[in-house]
This record gives structure tokens, sequence and C-alpha cells, in this order.
């Protein structure tokens, strides 16, 4: 009997292979191909947004992971987690530079296939901007006909940012994070505060033997800046694809994601470099 189920065991790590774990054939069967006749390009446009959002997921994941680790004040772990989300919005960032090789005639060849489609309707991308902090509920509108998509993002948008869990493992760490910040209403995006970029110098000025929340600190910088490169190339690719045209989903496209690339997620770090260093 045992030997038998040895066996048996053994040919079940036969079946398991490169293919049946990742499940390639069922992930490699998704692309389904909506223009009349079939366009060329478009089984392009659809790997790249179906790769943008395995790849929103893992950062999403991270990002969990990033936010249990500054609750039990890991601060070294929160480091390591939040290099490879830099890792990942570098690769996107590299990953939209490849629709730029659309001409506008092939984009325009299957463009009308996409209907009302738009990257509006990413929740994963949605929830990656409240993850970090950047909360507006007139997103919700995009989301009103698939209510279990509406529920993750609403999920997303009551429950604290990765500024907002860091925030308050600098208060149990000891420094002095005022307490409208620490007891605003987490639905609300962060605003600046002056209080707050004060502690921020004082930590940059004097570090003592905490220079991790130093390191900290510019790593989350890091993260903001990458977003914000994330939003220019994806400007320009809209722009060098479709020029001055509205958005498939109604939106007025380029005008519309050049007005949310001066949006912060850690606005305190931008702004206390600003304050007076002098010694």
């Amino acid at each position: 009997m045992s030997e038998r189920l040895a066996d048996y065991d053994r040919l079940k790590m036969e079946e398991l292979n490169y293919n049946s774990y990742l499940k390639v054939p069922e992930l490699t069967s998704l692309q389904h191909l909506r223009s009349e006749p079939k366009h060329h390009d478009e089984m392009f446009f659809i790997v790249i947004h179906q790769s943008f959002e395995l790849w929103f997921k893992e950062a999403l994941h991270e990002v969990g992971l990033m936010a249990s680790f500054l609750a039990n004040d890991d601060v070294a772990r929160s480091l390591k987690v939040l290099k490879r989300v830099q890792a990942i919005i570098t690769c996107l960032t590299q990953q939209i530079q490849l629709l730029g090789t659309l001409t506008p005639d092939e984009f325009a060849g299957f463009r009308e296939a996409l209907g009302t489609g738009s990257g509006f309707q990413s929740v994963q991308f949605r929830e990656m901007e409240f993850a970090c902090g950047q909360r507006d509920p007139w997103f919700f509108q995009f989301f009103e006909a698939r209510p279990d998509e509406k529920a993750r993002l609403q999920a997303r948008f009551e429950s604290p940012s990765v500024y907002d869990c860091f925030l308050q493992a600098m208060a149990r760490a000891g420094y002095q994070v005022p307490k409208e910040v620490l007891e605003r209403k987490l639905t609300e995006t962060h605003q600046m505060n002056d209080e707050l970029v004060e502690v921020f110098r004082e930590l940059y000025q004097d570090p003592k033997t905490d220079y991790h929340w130093v390191l900290a600190c510019e790593a989350l910088l890091d993260l903001d800046t990458m977003w914000s490169n994330f939003r220019s190339a994806h400007i320009l690719m809209v722009s060098r694809t479709i020029g001055g045209k509205k958005g498939t989903g109604g939106s007025s496209g380029v005008p519309f994601l050049e007005s949310r690339l001066p949006l912060r997620f850690f606005p305190e770090l931008w702004e206390v470099r600003n304050s007076d260093w002098q010694k």
C-alpha cells in the first residue's frame, strides 16, 4: 500500500511541470482580438496591457507586505520590499514605451475595437494610487457596473496608505508626528503639513543612530519619483500614439494625464528640500 502511495506521489510530481505550474496554456489563451479584419498589432496591445495588470497585482502584493513590516516596526525589511516595488515600477515605465512603437495608423487600425475600454477602468492601477495615499472618490464612477471591483477599491480607500503606516511607525519610534496627521480621515488624500516637514528636517539634520529612517525617507521619495516617471512616459506614449484626441473612455486624453503629473504621494518629503539647511 505504501509503495503504491509513493508511486502516486511521484506521478503527481512528474505531472507538475513548467506549463502546468504557471498555467501557460490558460495564460496564452486569454488574448482575443476583436478587430475585424484581425489587426496584427492588436495582439501586441493586449499582451502589453495584460502584463501591466500582472505587474500591478505583484506590486499590490508587495505593498501589503511592506505595510505589515511597518506595522511591526521592521523598517529594514520594509526597505527590502520597497526596493522590489521600485524595480517593478521601473519595469512598467520601460514597458509602456513599447507602445510607442505603434504608429498612429497602426493604432487606428484596431482602436475602434476597444469600444469604451480605458485605463480609467484598471482597478489595480487605481488601487496602487490609493495604497500610496493619492485618493480621489471621483474614480469610483468607473466601477459602478462592476460591484466586486468597486468593493476592492473601496477597501483600499478606507485602509491606511503606505505613508500612513510609515508615519505611524515613526510616531511609535518617538518622532513628533503631528496628531492631526496621525488621526486624519483615511479616505482623504494626505495634505502637506508644515509641522511634519519640520520633523523630517530635524531627522535629516540629526539622525543620530537612526539613519535607517533617513534611508527610508529617501526610498519613499524614490518611489514617488519613479511613479512620476511612469506618468511622464505614459503621457509621451499617448501623445505619440493619438496626439490630442480624446481617450477611448471619454477622458480628455493627454490634458487629463498632464493634470495628474504634479501629484505627489509624500508631499513633506518634497517640501523639506525647501528648508534652510545652513549650519
